[in-house]
C-alpha cells in the first residue's frame, strides 16, 4: 500500500509540473512602449492685485520644452468674456469669487493653455520680495505717495539704480504714473517679478513654504506644490539667461469714457507662436472663437449675439462695428472651404438664428478668429 501511494504521489507531482511548465511563457515579453507627445511649456498666470482687489498687473510665464523662459505681459484693461459674468476687463475679473476667472477668460480669448494662476495681493508681493532679501532695479521715474490725512507727498522709490525692499517693490510695481504708456507700466511689473523669481532658492519645498506663509493674500488655482515647482523652474531658466518678454498686442477702444483695449488677434497669434508655441491650443482642444461685428448700427446687437454664441459653447469676441452699416443680411465668414470650417460656420449661423446661406468663405482669408460674423438686418436680438 505504501508503495502504491508513493507511485500515485509521484504521478500527481509530475502532472502538476507539466501543467506549470506548459503555462509558463518561453521568453520575456518586452513592455509596450507608452506613447508620449512632444514636450510642452508649463504656463502660469501671475497676477498682482491692488488694494481694491483689482488685477493691476498680469503676465503669463512659460518655461520648458527646451525653449527660453517667456513672459507675455497682459494689460489689465483688456476686455475679456468671463463665463457667467459677461464682458469685463481682465483686471475686474480678478475680483470675482471664481479664482480661475482670469485664467479661463484669457485662455479662451487667446486659445492658450494656462496651467494655473498665482494671484498676489500687495502684501503677498511685498512678502515675496522680502523673502529673497530685496531686489535691485533701475527706476526711470521716482514713485511718490500722498498721505491722505496730511496731503504730504513722499518719495517712496527714488530714481536711479535702487535696491528695493518688499514695500517699495510693491509700490513700484503697482504705481500708475501720469501719461505713462501701458507698456511702460507692464515693463516695471516684469522687472519686479523677474528679479523676485530669480532670487528664489533652487528648492521647491522652500518656495512652497514661502507661499504658504503669505496666507490669504496669495491665491492659487492649482496646488501650492505645483505653483512652487513652476516658480523653481522659472527661477532656474531665468538665471540661465535668454528670457523673452513681449506685450500682448491690443487695439485701443473707448467705452463710456473709459480707455479699454481689445486683443489684436492676428498680432497675438504671431507673438504666441514665438513665446509660447507649445502652449497654444489646436482646433481640437480649443473652443472655436467667433469675432462679431455690428453691420447694422443698432445698439445692443453684440450683447445678444454673445449670449447665443456662449450658449452654443463658442467663444465670443467683440469686433465692434463693421466698416459700414446697412448690411441687409448676416454673413458668417470662415477662413476656407474645408468641411470643418463650413461645419463651424453652420454652427455659428444656427446659434445666431440665421440661415445656413449666411456662411461664406472669406474672399481674402482671415486668421483673426475661427469665424467672423457680421450681423445684418436679418439678425433678431
Amino acid at each position: 500500500m505504501w508503495i502504491l501511494l508513493a507511485v500515485v504521489g509521484v504521478g500527481l507531482l509530475a502532472w502538476v509540473l507539466a501543467l506549470t511548465l506548459r503555462d509558463e511563457p518561453t521568453g520575456t515579453t518586452a513592455p509596450s512602449p507608452t506613447p508620449t507627445g512632444p514636450p510642452q511649456q508649463d504656463t502660469i498666470l501671475i497676477q498682482v492685485r491692488n488694494d481694491d482687489e483689482f488685477g493691476a498687473d498680469n503676465l503669463v510665464a512659460g518655461v520648458g520644452a527646451g525653449l527660453p523662459p517667456a513672459q507675455l505681459l497682459v494689460p489689465s484693461r483688456l476686455i475679456v468674456d468671463v463665463a457667467g459674468a459677461g464682458q469685463q476687463t481682465l483686471g475686474q475679473s480678478a475680483r470675482l469669487l471664481d479664482r480661475s476667472a482670469s485664467q479661463d477668460a484669457l485662455g479662451d480669448l487667446l486659445a492658450l493653455r494656462i496651467d494655473g494662476t498665482l494671484s498676489l495681493g500687495r502684501l503677498a508681493l511685498a512678502g515675496m520680495v522680502d523673502f529673497v532679501g530685496g531686489i535691485t532695479v533701475t527706476v526711470d521715474r521716482p514713485i511718490t505717495e500722498v498721505d491722505e490725512a496730511t496731503g504730504v507727498e513722499t518719495v517712496v522709490v527714488p530714481e536711479g539704480r535702487q535696491t528695493l525692499d518688499g514695500s517699495q517693490a510693491a509700490a513700484y510695481a503697482l504705481a500708475w504714473l501720469p501719461d505713462e504708456p501701458e507698456a511702460a507700466r507692464l515693463a516695471r511689473y516684469s522687472a519686479v517679478m523677474t528679479a523676485t523669481i530669480a532670487g528664489l532658492p533652487d528648492d521647491a519645498l522652500r518656495i512652497e513654504q514661502m507661499l504658504t506663509s503669505l496666507g490669504g493674500s496669495a491665491r492659487t488655482t492649482t496646488s501650492t506644490t505645483a505653483v512652487a515647482e513652476d516658480l523653481r523652474d522659472l527661477r532656474n531658466a531665468i538665471v540661465a539667461g535668454g528670457q523673452q518678454v513681449r506685450v500682448l498686442p491690443t487695439n485701443d477702444v473707448e467705452s463710456g469714457g473709459l480707455s479699454l483695449v481689445r486683443v489684436d488677434l492676428a498680432g497675438a497669434d504671431r507673438v504666441l507662436r514665438t513665446l509660447l508655441p507649445t502652449a497654444m491650443l489646436d482646433a481640437a482642444q480649443a473652443r472655436p472663437r467667433v469675432l462679431v461685428q455690428n453691420g447694422v448700427g443698432t445698439p445692443g446687437l453684440g450683447a445678444s449675439a454673445r449670449d447665443r454664441l456662449v450658449a452654443a459653447n463658442l467663444v465670443y469676441i467683440n469686433g465692434g462695428n463693421a466698416e459700414s452699416f446697412g448690411q441687409p443680411t448676416t454673413q458668417v465668414l470662415v477662413p476656407d472651404g474645408s468641411a470643418a470650417s463650413l461645419a463651424l460656420g453652420e454652427q455659428v449661423a444656427a446659434a445666431l438664428g440665421v440661415p445656413e446661406t449666411a456662411v461664406a468663405v472669406a474672399a481674402e482669408g482671415q486668421n483673426v478668429a475661427d469665424a467672423v460674423a457680421v450681423l445684418g438686418g436679418d439678425f433678431q436680438p
